[in-house]
């Protein structure tokens, strides 16, 4: 064998080696995506029983507030489809614009029904409405955290599927970029 072909094939090799790492990076960074997915998901699932379990409190003594407590309702259940969707597919953009938007209509109704709660005495000093309330305030700040961490994974997947060479393998492998979630409050 000739030196020329011993360096075609040293040449070959550590293309081989690069391609396998590169790719398995990229399929790393992808799952950590889905990782950090799961973990806001189930701060929204929390969200979404808090919600049921508010329902089911100020159901009788906001009785006469049924707009408000039927607008809850519609929202909560059009973010629990949302997410369903979303969970099925957490990497693509349709769905995820989907469930933020659902949470920020759930969102504005909750606030909503927990300012009718403000305005009524008997139950701003009922343990069980103020236990929800705090443990919903709680949640709220864990699914931003939960999105902040969600998006940091998104951006490390688009910085390292954008960088040259592997940009080219991302490509012919189908890693393409991926939105960020842009808000759930």
């Amino acid at each position: 064998m000739t030196s020329g072909l011993w360096v075609l094939i040293a040449a070959s090799a550590v293309l081989v080696f690069w391609v396998v790492g590169a790719y398995n990076r990229l399929v790393r960074l992808k799952n950590a995506i889905g990782a950090a997915f799961g973990q806001l998901d189930e701060q929204l699932r929390r969200r979404h029983e808090l919600v049921d379990r508010l329902m089911a409190v100020v159901a009788s003594p906001l009785a006469h507030e049924t707009g408000a407590l039927e607008a809850l309702l519609a929202a909560a259940t059009q973010a629990r489809e949302s997410a369903e969707r979303a969970r099925a597919t957490p990497l693509l953009a349709g769905p995820l614009g989907a469930l933020a938007g659902a949470e920020q209509m759930l969102a504005g109704s909750l606030q909503r029904v927990l300012a009718l709660v403000e305005h009524h005495a008997e139950l701003q000093h009922d343990g069980a409405v103020r236990e929800v309330a705090d443990a919903l305030t709680e949640t709220r700040h864990r699914i931003g955290f939960a999105r902040l961490a969600y998006n940091d994974q998104v951006q490390a997947f688009n910085d390292a599927s954008a960088q040259f060479p592997t940009v080219v393998l991302a490509r012919v492998f189908g890693f393409f970029p991926l939105e960020p979630l842009v808000a759930l409050p």
